[in-house]
C-alpha cells in the first residue's frame, strides 16, 4: 500500500472509531422510515422470508427499499439486535470518507484529497448518520466504491464488478440510473473509447445483479422486483390542484380528497394501489405539465435549504421516532440564540459549515473553469446537477435526498481550499 493510501486508511480508521463512540454514547436513532423497516423485517422473520415478501403485499402502499430492510432481517435473525448493523454502517461511513479521498486524488493532488476527506470527517451532520438504519449510508458507500473502480481501473472483470456494486447500491436506494447516465455522457464527451472498455461491461455487471435479485424475488413471490417501487405513491402526493411543492410533513399520508386516498386501500395489494395512482397522476399530468414544472424551483429550495437531518442523533430522548427532529429559528436567531439547546447549537454549527461548504464548492467550480479542468468539473456537474434535477422531477425535495451528491460538493470545496495545488492526475 502506498504511503498516501496508508494515510487515507489511517484517517478512515480514526473516523470509524469516532463514529462508533458516537453510537455507543448516543445510541440508535429511530426514524419514522426505519421503524417501518424494522416492522417489515420482523414480519419477514416470522414467515421465514426475505423482503419483498408476499406477506407484505396486501394492505401496504408500495415496495420499500429492499437493501436496508433485508440487512435488518439478517441482523435481527443472526444477532437479535440491529447494533451489529449500525456498526457496519459506521464502517461504511468511514469507507465513504476513504473513497472520497481516493476519487479526489485521481484528479488532483494528494493534499487536495486529504482536504476533501477532512471536510467530510469534520462535517457535523455526518456524525449522526450511522446511528440510523436509513438507506443513504450504504448507498453512498457502494456508489463511491463503484465509481472509483470505473474511474481508476481497466479490465472487463473489474468493470463487471463495478456494475455489480452499483446494482447493490441501487438495491439500497434507486440511484444507479443517475450515475450510469452521468458516466455515459462523461465518456461520450471526454473518453469515447471507454464506452466499450468500461461503460458497457459495467452495464453487463449491473444487469447481471438486477436479474439475480429480480429472479430470486420472482421465484418467491411471482413478481420481478429488484429495487423499491414507490414512484407513483410519491407522485400522488403532488399531482392534484392545490398541492404545495413541499414534502407535506405533518399531514395524513392518505388524506381524503387527494389522489393518494383509495377507498378500502387496506384490502388492495401494493401493485393494485400503484396502478390506481399511476392512472390518476397520468390523467392529471396530461393537463397540468406547467403546474407541475412550476414546483421544481421550490423543490430545489426545500432540498438544499439546510442539512441537519442527522442532528437528531444527539437528542437526549429518542424513544419516539415521530419526535426525532431538530429545528433552528434561523430567521430570528439574533433574538433566540440565548435559548438554543445544546443540540440546536450543534445544528447551528453544522448549518454554518454547510453554507460555507456550498460557497466553497461554488468557488471551486469557478476555479475549475478558470484552470480549464474540464474532466472533473463535467463529472461533478453531471452528478450534482443531473442528479438534483432527476430527484426534484420525481420526488419531493426532502433535504436528505441530496446525500448521493454531497461527496462531490466536498470534493469541489477542497479545490477552493487548496487552489494552488490543481495538478492533474491521469485516470
Amino acid at each position: 500500500m502506498k504511503s498516501t493510501d496508508r494515510c487515507f486508511a489511517l484517517m478512515a480508521a480514526v473516523f470509524f472509531i469516532f463514529l462508533v463512540l458516537i453510537l455507543v454514547v448516543f445510541g440508535h436513532t429511530p426514524t419514522n422510515d426505519t421503524e417501518a423497516y424494522i416492522q417489515y423485517a420482523e414480519v419477514c422473520l416470522q414467515n421465514g422470508d426475505l423482503y419483498p415478501s408476499a406477506h407484505l403485499f396486501k394492505g401496504e402502499p408500495f415496495i420499500w427499499h429492499p437493501g436496508p430492510i433485508n440487512m435488518i432481517v439478517l441482523s435481527l435473525g443472526w444477532f437479535q439486535s440491529v447494533v451489529p448493523l449500525l456498526l457496519l454502517y459506521c464502517l461504511m461511513k468511514a469507507i465513504s470518507a476513504f473513497y472520497i479521498a481516493k476519487i479526489t486524488n485521481l484528479f488532483f493532488s494528494e493534499r487536495t484529497a486529504l482536504v476533501a476527506m477532512l471536510l467530510f470527517m469534520l462535517y457535523p451532520n455526518n456524525w449522526g448518520a450511522s446511528t440510523t438504519l436509513l438507506s443513504e449510508t450504504p448507498m453512498v458507500c457502494l456508489m463511491l466504491l463503484s465509481l472509483f473502480m470505473v474511474l481508476s481501473r481497466n479490465g472487463w472483470w473489474l468493470m463487471l464488478t463495478a456494475g455489480a456494486v452499483m446494482a447493490v447500491a441501487n438495491w439500497f436506494r434507486p440511484i444507479a440510473g443517475i450515475f450510469l447516465l452521468a458516466l455515459f455522457i462523461w465518456f461520450v464527451l471526454l473518453q469515447r473509447s471507454n464506452i466499450v472498455k468500461k461503460w458497457l461491461p459495467m452495464m453487463v455487471g449491473y444487469g447481471m445483479i438486477v436479474v439475480l435479485i429480480g429472479s430470486s424475488v420472482y421465484l418467491r413471490t411471482g413478481h420481478f422486483i429488484y429495487q423499491s417501487q414507490s414512484f407513483w405513491y410519491n407522485m400522488a402526493d403532488d399531482c392534484y390542484d392545490g398541492a404545495t411543492p413541499d414534502a407535506h410533513f405533518g399531514r395524513p399520508l392518505f388524506e381524503k380528497g387527494t389522489p393518494r386516498y383509495i377507498e378500502n386501500r387496506e384490502k388492495l395489494t401494493c401493485f393494485e394501489c400503484n396502478e390506481i395512482w399511476k392512472q390518476r397522476c397520468s390523467d392529471w399530468l396530461k393537463d397540468h405539465k406547467t403546474d407541475y414544472l412550476k414546483k421544481l424551483p421550490w423543490r430545489f429550495y426545500y432540498m438544499y435549504q439546510n442539512d441537519i437531518d442527522n442532528m437528531t442523533a444527539f437528542l437526549s430522548d429518542k424513544h419516539h421516532a415521530e419526535d426525532n427532529f431538530v429545528t433552528l429559528p434561523l430567521r430570528h436567531i439574533l433574538d433566540e440564540w440565548r435559548h438554543l439547546s445544546a443540540v440546536q447549537w450543534l445544528a447551528l454549527l453544522s448549518t454554518v459549515f454547510y453554507f460555507s461548504l456550498m460557497l466553497l464548492a461554488a468557488v471551486g467550480v469557478c476555479l475549475l473553469i478558470r484552470k480549464r479542468k474540464w474532466d472533473f468539473l463535467l463529472l461533478a456537474l453531471l452528478i450534482i446537477g443531473g442528479g438534483t434535477l432527476a430527484t426534484i422531477l420525481l420526488v419531493q425535495g426532502e433535504t436528505r435526498f441530496k446525500a448521493p451528491y454531497m461527496p462531490f460538493i466536498f470534493m469541489l470545496a477542497s479545490i477552493t481550499l487548496n487552489s494552488n495545488k490543481l495538478e492533474s492526475h491521469s485516470n
